[in-house]
């Protein structure tokens, strides 16, 4: 005779994803508002690159602030989904621990992306052509292709767990393991620069399918 045990799991992981969705689209809307434009590409002319920094360095530092704060609650988010992951599927160690590693992996990289953002909003740092575009480089990349491919991770691994228990439902993680495919190949920014296309595709995406799977993922088994 078998039993089936019900583990209780009750953190919230619906909150973190919504504070984790809602502090992105704040530093997106920050930029729009204040300077009609949410970032300048660093592949773009390094005039309109200084220009920018030397316009907006109070804006710069709220912008880097938000994606900070952003990072963290990604961290959050993540370790809330994997505990209950864990309490679900106890089972799939290895998908959970992958999921657990590119979740934490994403928001450090994106805090980074803050922190030089905060550095890039000091004058005299930005006043330095060679040192403006190589932070601006290191600040695309961080908050870009690092922070998405490493996010792809985390709905990757989490897809496959819902795929395997049913946890959720078969669309939500097949749409998953889509998302993480296109997040894995924005990091081929490395080699082409038309990749870039693929970072918002993938970084949206995959804020929609975690604030989804924050209210969709049981309680209980």
């Amino acid at each position: 005779m078998t039993t089936t045990v019900s583990r209780p799991t009750d953190t919230s992981v619906a909150a973190p994803a919504v504070v984790t969705a809602g502090l992105f689209v704040a530093s997106l809307l920050a930029g729009l508002f204040a300077a009609g434009a949410v970032y300048t590409s660093p592949f773009t002319d390094d005039a309109d690159i200084a220009a920018f920094y030397a316009a907006h360095p109070t804006l710069v530092s709220w912008v880097g602030f938000l994606q900070f704060g952003t990072g963290l609650a990604l961290a959050v988010c993540t370790a809330t989904l994997v505990t209950r992951l864990r309490g679900l599927a106890p089972g799939l160690p290895g998908p959970i621990g992958v999921a657990s590693a590119g979740g934490l992996v994403a928001a450090v990289f994106l805090a980074l992306n803050g922190v030089v953002q905060w550095v890039m909003a000091h004058p005299g740092v930005t006043a330095e052509p060679a040192v403006r575009r190589a932070l601006h480089h290191l600040y695309f990349a961080l908050g870009g292709f690092a922070h998405v491919a490493a996010a792809a991770l985390l709905v990757g691994a989490v897809s496959l767990v819902a795929l395997r228990t049913g946890l959720l439902p078969g669309w939500l993680s097949a749409t998953g393991l889509v998302i993480a495919g296109v997040s894995v190949a924005s990091s081929l920014t490395f080699v082409a620069e038309a990749v870039t296309v693929l970072i918002p595709v993938g970084r949206f995406a995959a804020l929609l399918w975690l604030v989804a799977v924050g209210f969709l993922v049981p309680r209980r088994t």
